[in-house]
Parts: structure tokens; C-alpha cells; sequence
């Protein structure tokens, strides 16, 4: 007897949608530049697609793209402040049929997106000891 299994229907998520950061990390490539893996999770689904800016001709260009579509401070590199930013991308699959970012969306021409749907991980902040001044007391 053989079994067979039906595989659950996937919405298609190609093409543009809004999307937040669930990840984004500082690592070294397999050529040893520096590379940000960021993990994005599109609208109305589950899933984490990798999207890496690494160190080379295209880091600025490619930086100020994420940077103009996830409301995230232009040279701010402390990667654990982007998790929970919402912005927008194109969508592709690729010949292996894996779900790619194919360029960002700057934050005007999503407006007319429809709103993010689905779980968003808290927006994180960071807090240096030079922006405490005297008078605050320390949390411990």
C-alpha cells in the first residue's frame, strides 16, 4: 500500500509586499568581507527569506536601499535595532524555486501596499552609558 500526502496549499508571495525584519546579524563571508544576513518575514506568512549586504562595489547602494524602506537611520549599523522594522520589497522565485528579495521598496512607493499582516517581533533600542546623564541612577 502506498501513502500519499497532500501538500498544503502555499499562498504565492511573489511580487511586492511589506515585510519586517525578524533577524539581522554581522558576519563574515566565505571570501572573509564583512556581511549582514538579514532575515525578513513577508506579509502574511511564516516564513524567513535571507537576504545578505556584504562588503564590496554595492554595500553603500545596497545599505541606503534598506535603509530608505525600513525607516532605519541612515548609518545606523547596530543590526539589532532593525529587528521589528517594517518596509516593503519585491519578491522572486528563483530557478530553484526558493522565494528571493529582489530589490527593496523606499517607504513613498509602499504606501500603497496593503498593511502588514501577521507577527512582528518587537522593535529593539539601544542605550549607551554616554546618553545617561549624572543625575539618573543606574537600573542596578
Amino acid at each position: 500500500m502506498e501513502l500519499t500526502y497532500k501538500r498544503e496549499e502555499t499562498p504565492d508571495l511573489t511580487g511586492a509586499r511589506r515585510c519586517v525584519v525578524i533577524s539581522a546579524e554581522v558576519k563574515l563571508s566565505k571570501t572573509g568581507k564583512t556581511m549582514i544576513e538579514i532575515g525578513l518575514r513577508p506579509s502574511g506568512s511564516k516564513i524567513s527569506v535571507k537576504y545578505f549586504i556584504v562588503e564590496g562595489p554595492y554595500w553603500n547602494r545596497n545599505l541606503t536601499q534598506f535603509y530608505d524602506s525600513f525607516n532605519v537611520e541612515e548609518g545606523n549599523l547596530e543590526v539589532v535595532t532593525w529587528v521589528g522594522a517594517e518596509g516593503a520589497a519585491n519578491f522572486i522565485t528563483d530557478e530553484n524555486g526558493y522565494l528571493k528579495v529582489k530589490n527593496f521598496i523606499r517607504k513613498d512607493r509602499a504606501a500603497d501596499l496593503p498593511p502588514y499582516e501577521g507577527e512582528k517581533p518587537e522593535r529593539q533600542t539601544v542605550t549607551h552609558f554616554e546618553d545617561l546623564s549624572e543625575d539618573e541612577e543606574l537600573p542596578f
